[in-house]
Formats: structure tokens, sequence, C-alpha cells
């Protein structure tokens, strides 16, 4: 070990100097990096905020979507009972006026009213087949 010892001896303050420059280095990189990574946290934790904030807003237009589905799903279905009515007003006006029809060539008294001049809503109601 004297060896060593003899070898390092005219180098000895250049050597205390890298020491030194080397824990300084390593103090300023252990803040910087230490700083660093606080940093970095605060980011994490403003995002991870921010995407709480979304997916509570998610949440809303899942639920406000799901709304619309339903009123889609029952204007269908409103759609569907109208047309069904619509259909069944359509025969019952044609059976209303085949049975007019009927009476007219059945009846002396209503073929002679309809001989005169009726309005003309009611004649097109009565023509319409």
């Amino acid at each position: 070990m004297k060896w060593l010892t003899a070898l390092l001896t005219p180098w000895k303050s250049e050597l205390f100097a890298m020491v030194g420059v080397l824990a300084v280095c390593g103090i300023g990189a252990s803040i910087a990096g230490y700083l660093h990574i606080q940093r970095q946290n605060d980011q994490i934790e403003a995002k991870d905020a921010r995407i709480g904030d979304l997916v509570t807003a998610n949440k809303g237009w899942a639920a406000h979507s799901a709304e619309q589905d339903r009123l889609r799903a029952l204007d269908q279905k409103n759609v569907l009972a109208l047309q069904d009515k619509l259909a069944l007003i359509e025969q019952q006006n044609t059976a209303a006026a085949t049975q007019l029809k009927e009476l007219e060539a059945t009846n002396a008294e209503v073929k002679e009213y309809l001989s005169r001049p009726i309005p003309a809503d009611l004649r097109r109601l009565l023509d319409k087949k």
C-alpha cells in the first residue's frame, strides 16, 4: 500500500480537487434531479386533475347520450303509432266513402241531396277514393 501512497503523493492536491469537484457536481446533479422529479410530479398531479374533470364530463355526456337514445326510441315508437292511426283513419274514410256511394245508389233522398250543389270541401271528401 505504501507504493500506492508514494505514487499518488505528487498529485495529492489535484486528487483532492477532483474529489471536491465530483462532490459538488454530484450534489448539484442530485439537486437538479430532485427539482426535475418534483416538477414532473406537479405536472402529473395537474394532468391527473384534468383527466378527472374530463372523466366527469364524459360521464355527463354518456348520460346525455343515453337520454337522447331513449328519446329517439320513444319518438320512433310514436311515429309508428301515428302511422298505424293514419292507416286506420284512411281505412275508415274509404269504408265511409264506399257506404256513402252505396247509400247514394240505393236511397233516393240521398241521391237527390247529392245532386244539388254542395260545398266544394264536402264534394272533394265524398269523391275521394
